[in-house]
C-alpha cells in the first residue's frame, strides 16, 4: 500500500471524534493529541485588531498539510518524492464567525450532525501536529466561489496525474473569455502557504495563521478624451478593450516540492502556430485576445474595464465609433507599450489613456498590490472560539 493511502486511513482513525481528546502523559503524545487549528489572517504584527479585516463568515477553502514522518527526520529532510511517498493529508475548512477563525467540515459542506468543542464537523477529517518538525500548510480557494465552491466541484487539492503540468502537480484554470459577462466570474484562485511548527503547549498556542494572496494578475482600463481635442468621444461609443497575446490557461500549485517549497503560478504560452488563430493573423499577430469586462467608471473618465489574466502582456486594443451614425468611422487602435509585458502573480495593472483619433496615448500606469478588498484576510494576536 501507498504511504499516502495509508497516512488516509491512519487519519480518518484519528478523527473519529475531536471532542473526545484526552490529556497525553509526554511531549511527542501531547502533540499527536493536538489538532491543528486555523485563521484565515495576516501575521503581520502591526495590523492590529481595530484595522483587521477577516475571511468571511461561511467561506470555504481546502487544504493539505505535509509533514516530516520518519523517526531520524529533521527540518532538512526533504518531504518526499514521487508524490505517493509524500507524507500529507487533506482536510476542508469553513469561516464559522466574524473573525476569521476554520473549523473542519465535511466536503461536501452539508450540514453536519454533530460537532465537536472546537465546532468541528465531527464526521469530518481534522489535522494533528505529528511532531515538533515544521509542518507546511497549503491552502486554496476560488475567490469568485467562496461560498459556493465544494470539494465535489473544484475545491480539491488530490494528487492527479492528469492534473500536472512541466511535471508539477498544478491546477489548470480556463482564462478564456466563454460565456462570461463580469470579472466575478472567472476564476479567481487564492493561495496560502504557511511552514509552522508546534512551538506551544497548547493548541491555540499553535493556531496558524493563513494569509491568502491572488494567484494571477488584474487589469484595469481607463479611458477619456484626449486633452488637445482631437476627437469627443462619447462613452456609448467605445466598443471593447481588448488584451493581447495574453495566457489562455493559468496553473496554480497544489503540492509542495521535495525541498518543501511551492511552484509558482505560471501559465502556457501562446502557441502561434495553432490554427485556431489564422484567421485572426494578421490583425492580431499575438494570437491570443481577451476582451475586458465593462466596470463602473473611474471619476474623470469615459469608460472603465478590467478582468483577470496572467502570461505576457503584447497589447492593449481599443475599438470605438467616432459618432452614433451608422456609417460613422470605426477606430481600432492597439496600444504596444506594454509590449512583453510579463504579469505577475497578485498585481493589479491599472493603464488610465487618452483617445485620439486612430492613436492611444497612455496618462498613467500604475502597478499595485492586488489586494483583497472585502475579504483582505488580516487578523492579529488570539481568536478566541
Amino acid at each position: 500500500m501507498k504511504k499516502i493511502e495509508y497516512l488516509y486511513i491512519a487519519f480518518a482513525c484519528l478523527v473519529s471524534s475531536c471532542s473526545e481528546l484526552e490529556p497525553c502523559d509526554n511531549s511527542q503524545e501531547q502533540i499527536s493529541c493536538m489538532p491543528v487549528l486555523f485563521s484565515a489572517g495576516n501575521t503581520e504584527a502591526s495590523v492590529t485588531r481595530s484595522t483587521a479585516s477577516y475571511m468571511p463568515l461561511d467561506s470555504r477553502f481546502v487544504c493539505s498539510m505535509f509533514f516530516h514522518a520518519g523517526a531520524s527526520d529533521t527540518n532538512n529532510s526533504e518531504f518526499g518524492a514521487p508524490i505517493s511517498d509524500v507524507n500529507m493529508t487533506t482536510a476542508w475548512l469553513k469561516i464559522n464567525n466574524a473573525t476569521g477563525n476554520a473549523v473542519y467540515w465535511n466536503n461536501t459542506y452539508t450540514d453536519a450532525a454533530a460537532t465537536d468543542i472546537y465546532g468541528f464537523d465531527e464526521a469530518a477529517k481534522c489535522f494533528y501536529w505529528q511532531n515538533r518538525l515544521n509542518h507546511i500548510f497549503l491552502a486554496l480557494a476560488d475567490n469568485n466561489k467562496l461560498s459556493t465552491d465544494s470539494g465535489t466541484g473544484t475545491l480539491k487539492l488530490f494528487p492527479d496525474d492528469s492534473t500536472r503540468y512541466k511535471n508539477q502537480y498544478m491546477r489548470a484554470y480556463d482564462l478564456t473569455k466563454g460565456t462570461k459577462n463580469t470579472m466575478s466570474e472567472q476564476p479567481d484562485p487564492i493561495q496560502a502557504v504557511v511552514t509552522m511548527s508546534p512551538a506551544g503547549a497548547t493548541p491555540e498556542a499553535n493556531r496558524v495563521k493563513l494569509f491568502f494572496k491572488h494567484q494571477f494578475s488584474q487589469i484595469q482600463v481607463n479611458l477619456k478624451n484626449s486633452q488637445d481635442a482631437s476627437v469627443i468621444i462619447d462613452s456609448t461609443l467605445i466598443e471593447s478593450v481588448e488584451l493581447l497575446g495574453v495566457a489562455e490557461t493559468g496553473y496554480v500549485a497544489y503540492c509542495i516540492q521535495p525541498n518543501g517549497t511551492v511552484p509558482a503560478t505560471t501559465s502556457a504560452p501562446i502557441n502561434l502556430d495553432d490554427p485556431k488563430y489564422d484567421a485572426t493573423e494578421k490583425e492580431n499577430p499575438y494570437g491570443s485576445c481577451f476582451s475586458l469586462f465593462k466596470r463602473e467608471s473611474v471619476p474623470g473618465y469615459l469608460k472603465s474595464f478590467e478582468g483577470i489574466a496572467f502570461g505576457t502582456l503584447q497589447g492593449i486594443r481599443i475599438t470605438w465609433k467616432e459618432s452614433k451614425d451608422e456609417n460613422a468611422v470605426k477606430h481600432v487602435a492597439t496600444y504596444k507599450g506594454v509590449k512583453n509585458k510579463t504579469l505577475e502573480s497578485g498585481k493589479k495593472y491599472i493603464y488610465n489613456m487618452e483617445l485620439r483619433r486612430s492613436l492611444i496615448a497612455q496618462v498613467k500606469a500604475e502597478v499595485v498590490a492586488w489586494e483583497m478588498d472585502q475579504t483582505n484576510y488580516e487578523a492579529d494576536g488570539t481568536i478566541e472560539n
